[in-house]
Formats: C-alpha cells, structure tokens, sequence
C-alpha cells in the first residue's frame, strides 16, 4: 500500500473522529477519501462494476430503478423541490459510495484492517472525550445535550466495532459507554441497544427451534401478522385532530414517560397530513414546510412547540409524509434486497448476528431522533453496512 492509499485509509478510519468537529468536515474526510482510493483504483472499480451489472438480476435492477422513479417523482411533485432534489441525489451518491468501497475493501484486506484499527482509536478517544467532559459537566437531574445526538453513533459503533477488529482497547469503550448514554440523556442509544440485542435473541430463538425453509415467507408472517397490525394500533392512539379544543382536552393514552407529548403530536400530526398526499408524499426533505407543521402546537406539555419543528423525527412517518407509501415501500424492499444479497455473502452465525444487530439499532433508533436525510447519519449507515459486507465477504474467503 503506498502513501497516498494509506492516507485515503487514514482519512475514512478517522472520520467519526471529525464528526465530533462537524458534519462538514465528517463529509469532506470521508468523501475525500473514497474519491483517492476510487481514482487509485479505478479499474478494479470499473471492471467489477460491469461483471456485477451483467450477473445482476431483472427483478434486483427493476427494484433500483423503481426506487428511484418513485422518489424522482415524489421530488417532482415537491411543496419544496429545491429541497428535495439536492436530497435524492445525496441519498443516490451514498449508495454508490458505499458499493464502491466494498469492491475495494472486500479484495484489501490488509487496507480493511488498517481501517478497523483506526476506527478502534478513533472510537476510543472519542467515547474518553465524551466521558471525561460529561463528568466535568454533569449535574444531577440534566442531561448534557453536547454530545446526545452523536451518543447514538458512538454507541453502535461500539458493539460493532467488537466484530471489526479484536483489541482490547474495545473494552475500555464499552466501558464509559452505559455512564455516557446516562449523562446525556441518550433514549435512542437505549432503544437502539434494546431492539438491536432483542433481534438477535429473537434470531437465534427461531433459528434454533423453529425451522422455517423458506426465510423471506417468515419475515413476511411476521410483518404482517406482528409490525403492521402494532403501527395501525399504535397510529390510532395518537392526536388526530389539532384545533384549541381538541389539544386542550386531548387525553394522552400513550404515557408521556414512554413518548413525550411533542412526539406523539409531531407523529399525529404528520400521520394526518400523510393522508393528503397518501401515493407520493409532499416532497423529500419537506415536511417542515407544510401547511400548520410551524404553528405552536398550543399545549401546555409542549410550549412554544411546532407541529413540526424541523422533521418528524421517526424516519417511517418522515418517509411516508414525504416519499408516500409507494415511496416507503420501494426504500423498504430495496434495502432488505441489499441486506439480503449481504446476508447471503457469509453463513457464519456471527456475521448475521451482528448484521441484525446493526439493522436493528439503526432503524430503530431512527424512530426517534434524527432526520432521515440527515447526511452524516445516513452517510454512516451505508459506510457501516458497505464494511460488515466487506468483512464478511472476506471472511468467507479464508474460511
């Protein structure tokens, strides 16, 4: 590996690193080094990339393609267009980011490694950064909100990076990690950790005393029969109506202490919204920009509280108010296609487990705090999930 392959390694293994500065700098380091290494290779990464094209299946390009005609017109159709394309063309460029740096890494495993080892540095001074300021800071009874929303990176990069890299210097990160997600107050981080372990469990628990032949035919019993039916009945029970009156009286059957009030009225707000535009949404990127989302919600649990202060903050309800259920299916069904060409790239237990693990916080955790487009978020979720892949496929390899 020469210089200039080294640093692009550098650039990208320390990126989380400069995302404690800002998302600026996040994008432009990993950006940065994706572009080094795709120039450095180039023809590996055009070669592979037609090989693939070719083996490729109608059914898998036919999904790509309708995923992005479905978003392309909910972008058309926009209440905010100069928002939503930028978004759609961000959202394209991560995934080519990230198939581009598993043709890379997935035939390097020595640049694959020397990656991992920087993210364990990266992770560690970064979860002791954290940790020595949140116990500078701290008070009793206040969450330090400096670090909140990056908690819920910094914790799933924490259990991953155990199936990245072997290093005792992992320990010391588990260990400040429950004290920072505590300190700052971290809900996603929990219900990330919560639904991450309880898939895997659940993974297991089927694998080992249910033998299902056909895997897809399980997942979709369970989506039907468990997840469907839980979102109608949950949807149901949230503000439906927004004059004085009604938000004056409105009796929360949801407990507060589960989901506060602002939550369950931005998630009922936009559920009603959602039904105006029900196939293709407002727009990607939009929702703060419809009609009452910047009206003060009015309630005395909320204060000066919009209907919609930014986003929903639940990537599905962002999702299907702005992209419309067609929208939402077609991202749904593309990115179990992705995970399951993934999944099938390696049979070890641990692999899987840790890519269930990965799923599940990430999505989970999007129920509740960031926007969808968010680019660092989104931008780490297709890195995360390009570099399990890679270390899998080589794994597989050796084995």
């Amino acid at each position: 590996m020469n210089k200039i392959s080294s640093f692009a390694v550098l650039l990208i293994g320390f990126c989380f690193s400069f995302l404690m500065l800002n998302p600026i700098a996040f994008g432009i380091s990993l950006s940065t080094g994706i572009l080094i290494l795709t120039f450095i290779h180039n023809n590996k990464v055009f070669k592979q990339s037609i090989e693939i094209i070719k083996k490729t299946k109608r059914l898998d390009l036919l999904i790509f393609f309708l995923f992005l005609i479905s978003f392309s017109l909910a972008s058309y159709n926009s209440i905010q267009i100069s928002r939503s394309i930028p978004v759609i063309i961000y959202l394209i460029l991560f995934i080519l980011f990230a198939f581009v740096i598993h043709l890379i890494f997935s035939g390097n495993k020595k640049s694959l490694e020397l990656i991992f080892k920087y993210f364990t540095l990266s992770l560690l001074a970064n979860s002791l950064i954290i940790f020595f300021y949140n116990i500078t800071n701290y008070e009793l009874g206040f969450d330090l909100i400096k670090f909140k929303g990056y908690m819920s990176l910094i914790s799933l990069l924490t259990i991953i990076n155990f199936f990245f890299f072997k290093s005792k210097l992992n320990l010391i990160s588990i260990a400040v990690l429950i004290p920072n997600i505590f300190m700052t107050g971290s809900s996603s981080s929990i219900l990330g950790l919560i639904c991450g372990f309880t898939f895997c469990l659940s993974y297991l628990v089927f694998k080992k005393y249910l033998k299902f032949k056909n895997k897809k035919i399980m997942l979709t019993i369970i989506i039907l029969v468990i997840v469907l039916p839980s979102i109608l009945f949950f949807s149901e029970k949230l503000p439906g109506k927004f004059d004085d009156e009604s938000i004056k009286n409105f009796e929360y059957i949801i407990p507060i202490q589960l989901i506060d009030p602002h939550r369950q009225f931005i998630w009922g707000f936009s559920i009603n919204k959602f039904k105006d535009k029900p196939l293709f949404g407002h727009g990607p990127d939009s929702s703060n920009f419809i009609e009452g989302s910047q009206i003060d919600i009015g309630s005395e649990h909320t204060g000066d509280m919009n209907f919609i202060p930014s986003h929903p903050h639940n990537f599905l309800i962002e999702l299907l108010l702005e992209t419309g259920i067609i929208g939402t299916f077609l991202f749904i069904i593309l990115l179990l296609n992705i995970n399951s060409k993934i999944w099938n790239l390696n049979s070890n237990t641990k692999f899987r487990l840790f890519l269930i693990f990965f799923n599940s916080y990430f999505w989970c955790s999007s129920l509740v705090n960031f926007s969808f487009w968010l680019g660092w978020w989104q931008g780490s979720y297709y890195l995360l999930l390009s570099l399990i892949a890679s270390k899998g496929f080589i794994e597989r390899k050796i084995n």
